[in-house]
């Protein structure tokens, strides 16, 4: 017989904490059934934030030309481009016109007829200078009589004209410039008030301008005729003479044509972008919600009906007319746009729009447009591109109180999900309290397992003592 009895390791020969460990993970199986559920739902959320996304952006497209004047645009060309320049609002109406422009508005330039040696040189007499326009005379004081000095005063009057200091280059090159800051008009400069005497008592002279000469430059307004009518305006650029178009003059004696037209290029690259918008979106709901029967995956989404919903209330625009339309188009269809049955993406007959735009342009405005601006109306009454804007708003609309009826039913849709998740948390919460309570109660048993078969140990360790001395 043996001297000891052996149970293994300290006491029962069992790694009880793996145990323990491996009976935690089994009891925590429902925990880690809820947080997969938790977290296909988070992927639920995530993609209609995606989708929204996309929603979003197509909106703001939509927005951006929801009026006619967002909408179209207009092109203007010129004949020659050295008589003049011209821009066209959308609010142009096509048409060419012949413009001769006689005189440009020109600022009147003052230039004094003495030069002087130095800018900053004391040359002059104190006291005020007087301008049109000007309320109050200018104060000329000692050591401000100087070229420089003057001009910083007139700078600083308020007076409607600019004064600068030039070099001519010659012997006394310093002569005082005095622009006035408008055109059309012209301004007496009078020094005479300039009387005092600084107290070296030097004789000072004064500047003079004389409004002659080729330095001096009269203010003159802008004279043109348009389509043979005289016009005279006080400024080179000019947007009052054609509706929505403004002419830039830039030469005398120069006879050109003013051609105003339908951007038809710039409508079309509207259009093609906000289908591309409108595509992109419908494209990440396909893909979402999609099933393959083959491969038996879906997408996230996947037979979600408010993802149908949104999908249909998309796809209604598409095919309903607008209510109200006078004009030719009342339908995307009949302007060369179609929605796909199979994926509901937009395709485009490129031929049929550039007719529709190069016979029908503000019909096809009106399409887009009708109504644009304007509040109040049932959602079938607005142009496409406002009923889209609308319906998107609708959808992903999000009410920041707790609840609402006003809510989108996407966002209506993420709340819901939302709120699954926190409940899950709430769950996994108690769930987990009642694990470690569970686990403390293990370890428990476990300590006092090894307790009762140390003791056992211990008293067959003493038994077997006893036993060989009585050999």
């Amino acid at each position: 017989m043996g001297n000891n009895i052996s149970l293994g390791g300290l006491a029962t020969g069992l790694d009880t904490n793996a145990l323990v460990t491996q009976l935690m993970y089994l009891e925590r199986a429902p925990e880690r059934i809820l947080t997969q559920k938790k977290t296909a739902i988070q992927s639920k959320i995530d993609i209609y934030n995606q989708i929204t996304g996309f929603l979003n952006s197509f909106k703001s497209m939509a927005a951006g030309m929801n009026t006619a004047s967002t909408f179209m645009g207009k092109t203007s060309s010129v004949g020659d481009s050295t008589v003049l320049t011209a821009t066209a609002l959308s609010s142009a109406a096509p048409g060419s016109h012949s413009v001769s422009v006689t005189t440009l508005a020109k600022s009147e330039r003052q230039v004094s007829d003495q030069g002087y040696a130095s800018a900053d040189a004391l040359n002059f007499k104190t006291g005020s200078i007087t301008i049109t326009g000007l309320a109050a005379p200018i104060t000329i004081a000692e050591g401000q009589n100087s070229l420089n000095g003057i001009a910083a005063a007139i700078n600083g009057s308020g007076a409607n004209v600019t004064a600068a200091v030039m070099n001519d280059g010659s012997l006394n090159p310093y002569r005082l410039v005095i622009t006035a800051k408008d055109t059309g008009k012209n301004y007496t400069v009078d020094f005479a008030g300039l009387t005092t005497d600084p107290v070296s008592g030097t004789t000072y002279a004064n500047p003079t301008i004389t409004k002659a000469g080729p330095a001096y430059q009269a203010g003159t307004s802008a004279s043109f005729t348009v389509n043979g009518i005289p016009i005279t305006k006080t400024s080179n650029t000019v947007s009052d003479v054609i509706p929505g178009v403004t002419l830039n003059l830039l030469k005398e004696g120069g006879t050109t044509t003013v051609t105003v037209g339908n951007d038809d290029a710039g409508v079309t690259k509207k259009i093609n972008d906000f289908m591309g918008a409108y595509n992109t979106a419908m494209a990440q709901i396909n893909k979402q919600s999609e099933y393959n029967a083959t491969s038996k995956k879906g997408g996230v989404l996947s037979g979600d009906s408010t993802l149908r919903t949104v999908k249909a209330q998309l796809q209604n625009v598409i095919s309903t007319p607008v209510t109200g339309i006078t004009g030719k188009y009342s339908t995307m269809a009949e302007i060369g746009i179609t929605s796909n049955a199979k994926d509901g993406t937009l395709t485009l007959d490129s031929a049929k729009l550039s007719e529709a735009l190069s016979t029908n342009f503000n019909d096809v405005v009106d399409l887009f447009t009708k109504n644009g601006g304007v509040s109040g109306l049932s959602t079938d009454k607005y142009g496409v591109a406002e009923q889209f804007n609308k319906i998107i708003d609708q959808l992903t609309h999000l009410y920041e109180g707790p609840s609402s009826t006003s809510n989108g039913i996407i966002s209506s849709r993420v709340r819901g999900l939302s709120d699954s998740i926190k409940d899950i948390d709430t769950q996994i919460d108690g769930m987990e309290a009642r694990m470690e309570r569970k686990e403390a109660a293990l370890k428990k048993q476990f300590t006092a397992m090894e307790g009762l078969v140390s003791n056992l140990q211990t008293q067959g360790n003493s038994l077997l003592s006893v036993l060989s001395r009585l050999q």
